[in-house]
């Protein structure tokens, strides 16, 4: 390298260096006069107030907890009336999924006990309508127990028993969506629609869902 070039590059490294330190002087110097001005600002609103009758710096002090109070309740209000109508609108909603698989089940039930077929067109379509809606606005642990049910019935022939309970654990968990609580047991719902389910239970005591 020539020694033009290399004065040249000396040059501009201490041009950078002096326009490097040029920016961290401007920026202590404004930092500082931030803090000193904040700083005055609290001494002097400190001061102010030590110079004030207790009876007014009470009030100041309470005024402002009012506005807090005030604006928080707001916030809090508004956010609680968020979340109730968001309930309202989820539970109005799953509870149209809920009320498709309850057809769905007793529509199975009544072709059962009359000897009809419940045609593979029609069962697609009324499967396909709550598939949809449990997919919308149902829970994961909802979806997660459908499949298994639906899995359970694909290419296998698992007892009638087990096949019932799973759905029941689907209407149980849909129940729970829609906000209706674990008060209900193994076999309750079935009790509805099917006579002996305390046979199918056999002498084991119900576990709860």
């Amino acid at each position: 390298m020539s020694k033009d070039s290399q004065g040249q590059t000396i040059g501009a490294i201490i041009k950078g260096l002096l326009v490097f330190a040029v920016l961290v002087a401007i920026c202590v110097i404004a930092f500082s006069a931030i803090i000193n001005s904040v700083s005055g600002s609290i001494t002097v609103l400190f001061s102010t107030l030590s110079t004030l009758d207790v009876a007014i710096v009470v009030a100041l002090i309470t005024g402002c907890i009012s506005i807090v109070t005030v604006i928080g309740g707001g916030v809090a209000n508004n956010y609680l009336a968020y979340r109730q109508r968001s309930s309202e609108y989820l539970r109005e909603h799953r509870a149209q999924a809920y009320e498709k698989l309850i057809e769905i089940v007793y529509k199975m039930l009544m072709k059962s006990k009359k000897k009809e077929q419940y045609g593979a067109d029609e069962m697609l379509s009324d499967m396909n309508d709550f598939n949809q809606s449990l997919t919308l606005w149902e829970s994961s642990k909802a979806i997660r127990l459908w499949d298994e049910w639906r899995l359970a019935t694909v290419g296998k022939q698992p007892p009638a028993s087990e096949l019932l309970f799973a759905m029941e654990r689907v209407l149980i968990q849909l129940r729970r969506d829609m906000g209706q609580g674990r008060g209900l047991k193994k076999g309750d719902l079935l009790k509805l629609f099917i006579n002996d389910v305390d046979t199918l239970l056999g002498d084991s005591s119900p576990a709860s869902q």
